[in-house]
């Protein structure tokens, strides 16, 4: 698997200087997420920790030819920490991003090689959704550098992540769609993963790669050359209709309360976030009334949006943003003591307005979000 590196927090650690065993239990006093790169040279490894526990660990030794994982890939980065020609990083991730990884780790390669000059991606992506597969395909550019990977489940992609120059891995299931038409557009290359032992495994496995060979009578996709141009996709510019439109909205804003949600209760307490935020709907009912929480035709919880009345989308979206707003104020002026908590949310927010702009362009709503910065 191509990994996400996350934030960096050590980076190039000498094994030399580096004693394992403590840094491991110095992340779990943390409650550590995340990533311990490890490197050698015969051997590449990689531990994944959720809240300061190891859940799982891979190794590639001999160039790539032995590939050990779990218990036995633990305990033999463990016995190379005590060498002193290795070197180790450590990546911060959310938990959630970490058990995402642990959970296609065991994926086996079903094709590998793929390119956009002899199969349509969206093609193949319509026979993994047929087969209801669960696994991953790692997306590389025509230099084979690592562009990204998108996550399946049960044949609809879940979640994503980019690999960019500089900086940490970029996660975001909205951004989805554009890597999608991006890899059309440039071409790519691209392997496909399955979780072994799964119906979806099985189905794809006797899948012929003719199947996902484009028709006849259309045209392949081609990677451009330089200095040549390529003929626009008719399709390109069109609008989506209105019902996509608001159905990705709501998705978009979905990730974007969630992880507001997320980031508050994490530096205060469980249940901060709802609670301040269904005070503020209130107050903000009587500009928007369909988010007054007592007429029941608006409701967020767990990361989902219940609307039961029929909303134009520039006022769902112009009344969450405003209720953002609101909680944001609430908790700078009326919880003096959380104030570190809005400093932190606002952070939050501009680092998610920054990796959803192109989606938030695409659906015409950044001017609202932007009027939170």
């Amino acid at each position: 698997m191509i990994f996400p590196k996350g934030e960096v927090v050590h980076k190039n650690l000498s094994t030399s200087f580096t004693d394992l065993s403590a840094l491991i239990s110095t992340l779990k006093l943390e409650n550590f997420s995340g990533t311990i790169e490890i490197d050698f040279l015969d051997t590449r490894g990689i531990f994944l920790i959720d809240s300061g526990q190891v859940v799982d660990a891979e190794a590639i030794r001999d160039n790539g030819s032995n590939r050990i994982l779990g218990e036995e890939a633990i305990q033999h980065l463990f016995r190379l920490a005590n060498e002193k020609d290795g070197i180790l990083s450590i990546y911060r991730l959310l938990p959630e991003q970490v058990i995402l990884l642990a959970n296609n780790l065991r994926c086996v390669p079903l094709f590998k090689g793929l390119s956009t000059n002899f199969i349509h991606f969206d093609q193949l992506l319509c026979k993994l959704k047929e087969g209801r597969h669960n696994g991953f395909i790692e997306v590389m550019n025509k230099d084979q550098q690592p562009m990204g990977v998108i996550f399946l489940e049960g044949g609809e992609p879940i979640e994503m992540f980019t690999l960019p120059k500089n900086g940490p891995a970029v996660f975001g299931r909205m951004s989805i769609q554009i890597f999608i038409e991006n890899v059309k557009t440039h071409g790519a290359l691209f392997n496909v993963y399955g979780r072994e032992g799964k119906e979806s495994f099985q189905k794809l496995s006797a899948m012929k790669e003719e199947e996902v060979l484009p028709e006849k009578e259309s045209e392949p996709i081609r990677l451009k050359k330089e200095g040549e141009s390529v003929s626009p996709n008719p399709q390109e510019g069109k609008s989506l209709p209105s019902n996509e439109v608001m159905k990705e909205t709501i998705s978009l804003l979905e990730e974007f309360l969630s992880e507001s949600e997320r980031i508050v209760d994490a530096l205060s307490q469980k249940g901060m976030f709802l609670r301040s935020f269904k005070k503020v709907l209130i107050e903000k009912s009587e500009q928007f009334d369909f988010l007054d929480p007592f007429a029941g035709e608006f409701d967020y919880r767990e990361g989902r949006i219940e609307l039961k009345k029929e909303v134009e989308q520039e006022d769902l979206v112009k009344g969450l943003v405003e209720t953002i707003r609101g909680v944001l104020s609430f908790l700078e002026n009326e919880v003096p003591r959380e104030k570190m908590v809005s400093l932190k949310l606002k952070a939050g927010i501009e680092t998610f307005l920054s990796h959803h702009k192109e989606v938030l362009k695409k659906l015409k709503i950044d001017p609202f979000f932007s009027s939170l910065l």
